[in-house]
């Protein structure tokens, strides 16, 4: 009887040897997958441009910014890494809701530039749908550059899945180029692997008659990461531009700062010890001289997403979409257009600027 119970014993403790030993095994070959499709991009990158329309030739422009929330933070959801619960939506119906949504959202205006951000090409949170074909289709010329790429997150519960996503500039006018620039990191292994790799997106749209450029600069900045790495980041950005005016181009940089602009009064208490993600600052004294933020705190630009939206006074709000323009231009009207966060966790902003008298030829 006894030698009978050791065998048990025994024949147990091999078979949970072998269990062990096997997700272990598991877990090492996911690893080393991720490992070998980690995205890894340059510095620098040219990206394609769809698309050909006539070059630009007027005095004015128009853009709007709007963060999409890859048509998946509708106003019903919240998102695990702001302090709520949620992961993914809940179908593939929802994110086709929220497409058509968001693009109604963009019928309103029509502008000669569109910067998105969150926008996925080939993701298990928005069920792979192509988000960059389907956002404002009527605009022949695109461009687009990847910021989160992963072959798996698997995390929390529901797992995140695949990830492709980045920002997408549109244009009624002719882009003679685009590139993808990195900005920096400080995520630690193996959590870097499953981040962000975020970019600024650089178009270049020739004027007509001018040997100037107007030079477009789309990004969605850090969120997550260190204090230090959101100023390297923005300093990047600051610096770029500086040195495209210096050129004589005229510039406007803009999208997601993931940082409130001064003045933002819409506010609510935070809680003490509370989870809501928290936004940085944006300072006048972050811009390199003569350059000006174009933005709009009288209807806040993004909502906490620690819960669902349930209105203007008792959500965390902020005001985090926005612009930043050279001396050369001047901004005519800016507005920030209350959508109530009904397909996406922001509200667009819209520009209208001007070149200077000094002309733009």
């Amino acid at each position: 009887m006894y030698a009978k119970k050791n065998f048990n014993v025994k024949k147990l403790l091999k078979i949970l040897g072998i269990v062990i030993g096997s997700v272990l095994g598991l877990v090492i070959l996911f690893f080393f997958f991720i490992m070998i499709t980690e995205f890894k991009p340059e510095d620098r990158t040219a990206v394609d441009v769809e698309g050909d329309d006539a070059e630009f030739d007027k005095d004015y422009f128009d853009i709007v910014t709007l963060n999409t929330g890859y048509a998946g933070l509708s106003e019903d959801m919240d998102f695990f890494m702001d302090g709520g619960e949620g992961v993914n939506p809940k179908s593939k119906e929802q994110v086709q809701d929220n497409i058509a949504g968001i693009n109604n959202i963009l019928d309103l205006f029509e502008p000669d530039f569109y910067f998105l951000q969150e926008v996925d090409k080939d993701s298990s949170r928005s069920y792979h749908l192509d988000e960059t074909a389907a956002f404002k289709s009527s605009y022949n010329t695109r461009t687009y550059a990847q910021n989160y790429v992963c072959s798996w997150v698997p995390y929390p519960m529901p797992m995140i899945g695949a990830v492709d996503s980045g920002i997408m500039t549109l244009s009624k006018h002719k882009i003679s180029s685009a590139e993808r620039i990195s900005l920096p990191n400080n995520i630690s292994w193996p959590k870097s692997m499953f981040m962000l790799k975020r970019c600024m997106l650089v178009t270049r749209v020739p004027i007509k008659g001018s040997e100037k450029e107007l030079v477009l600069v789309n990004f969605h900045l850090e969120a997550y990461d260190t204090d230090e790495t959101k100023e390297q980041q923005n300093n990047i950005v600051m610096n770029l531009i500086k040195s495209e005016y210096e050129k004589g181009n005229y510039v406007v940089a803009g999208g997601d700062f993931n940082m409130n602009f001064p003045g933002m009064t819409k506010q609510l208490p935070y809680i003490e010890g509370d989870q809501i993600w928290r936004p940085g600052k944006l300072t006048l004294d972050m811009l390199p001289e003569g350059f000006s933020f174009a933005y709009d705190t009288s209807v806040p630009t993004c909502r906490a997403l620690d819960k669902p939206f349930e209105g203007l006074t008792e959500n965390q709000l902020y005001a985090l979409d926005g612009f930043v323009y050279s001396p050369n231009l001047e901004v005519e009207l800016v507005l920030a257009i209350n959508c109530n966060f009904k397909f996406t966790d922001h509200n667009p902003v819209y520009m209208r600027i001007r070149f200077k008298d000094e002309g733009n030829s």
